[in-house]
C-alpha cells in the first residue's frame, strides 16, 4: 500500500482542506477550470525573497521545498497511474497552483491561530492512529514517512494543523452559510432539469423503437443462420 495514493493522507500532510470548498490540484483539469480556477483567489503572498530552500513565505511563515514536493509527488503519480504523461505546459500550471494551494493552506492555518482554536491531542493521535493503521506494519509506515520526508511527530503537525483548518471553516462558514429551498429550484432548472428531461426522453425514445421493431419483427419473415 502506498500512502501518498491515498487523497486524506496528501490532505492531511499537506495542511489543506481547501478541497471542502474548492477543487483539488488535478493534472486532468481542462483549460476552462485553470481559468476558473485562477479567477478566484485567495491573497497573493510574495515568494522572490523566500529563503533558499523555501518555495514561499506567508508572513514570515515558511513553505519549504519539501512540502511542494511532496505535493507534486503525488500528482505525478496520480498522472502515471493514469497513463498520463505531463508535457512541460501542464507541468508548470500544475506548480502554480500546487504553491497557490500552499499559500491558501497556510493563510487558513494563521487565521485559525489567530481565532484561537486549538486541537486537543487526542484527536490528532486518533488521527496518525488511523493512518497508521492503513499499513501492514510499522515498518512499512515509517518507510513511506522517509519517502515524504516526514517524521511522526511532523506528521502529528501537519495533522494538527489541517484539523485546526477544518474547524475554521466550519465555524466560519458551515455553520453560517444556508441553502434556501428557492436556491435549490433554481439550481435544479439551471443545471439538471435539461439533462433528466433528456434522460427521460432518451429511455422513452428506446422504449417506443423497441416496440416499433417487435411489431416489424411480426410481419417480417426473418431467417437466423447462426450457429
Amino acid at each position: 500500500m502506498r500512502l501518498l495514493n491515498g487523497v486524506v493522507f496528501r490532505l492531511m500532510v499537506l495542511g489543506l482542506c481547501i478541497v471542502l470548498f474548492a477543487s483539488p490540484v488535478s493534472a486532468g483539469k481542462d483549460d476552462k477550470a485553470v481559468k476558473d480556477d485562477k479567477a478566484v483567489k485567495t491573497e497573493k503572498v510574495e515568494t522572490k525573497d523566500a529563503p533558499k530552500g523555501n518555495v514561499a513565505v506567508v508572513n514570515g511563515v515558511a513553505i519549504t521545498q519539501d512540502d511542494f514536493d511532496r505535493e507534486l509527488m503525488g500528482i505525478e503519480e496520480q498522472s502515471a497511474n493514469r497513463g498520463e504523461k505531463l508535457d512541460d505546459a501542464r507541468l508548470a500550471e500544475i506548480k502554480k497552483r500546487i504553491l497557490e494551494k500552499l499559500i491558501d493552506g497556510e493563510l487558513l492555518y494563521q487565521e485559525s491561530q489567530k481565532m484561537g482554536i486549538k486541537v486537543e491531542d487526542s484527536v490528532v493521535d486518533e488521527q496518525f492512529a488511523k493512518f497508521k493503521a492503513q499499513f501492514p506494519n510499522t515498518e512499512e509506515f515509517n518507510k513511506e514517512l522517509v519517502k515524504v520526508k516526514l517524521t511522526e511527530a511532523s506528521l502529528k503537525s501537519q495533522i494538527q494543523q489541517v484539523t485546526a483548518i477544518q474547524q475554521l471553516i466550519d465555524k466560519e462558514f458551515i455553520q453560517k452559510i444556508t441553502v434556501s429551498e428557492e436556491e435549490v429550484k433554481a439550481f435544479f432548472e439551471t443545471h439538471l432539469k435539461s439533462r433528466i428531461e433528456q434522460n427521460l426522453k432518451q429511455e422513452k425514445i428506446q422504449t417506443e423503437v423497441t416496440s416499433y421493431l417487435d411489431k416489424l419483427k411480426e410481419k417480417a419473415k426473418v431467417e437466423r443462420n447462426l450457429h
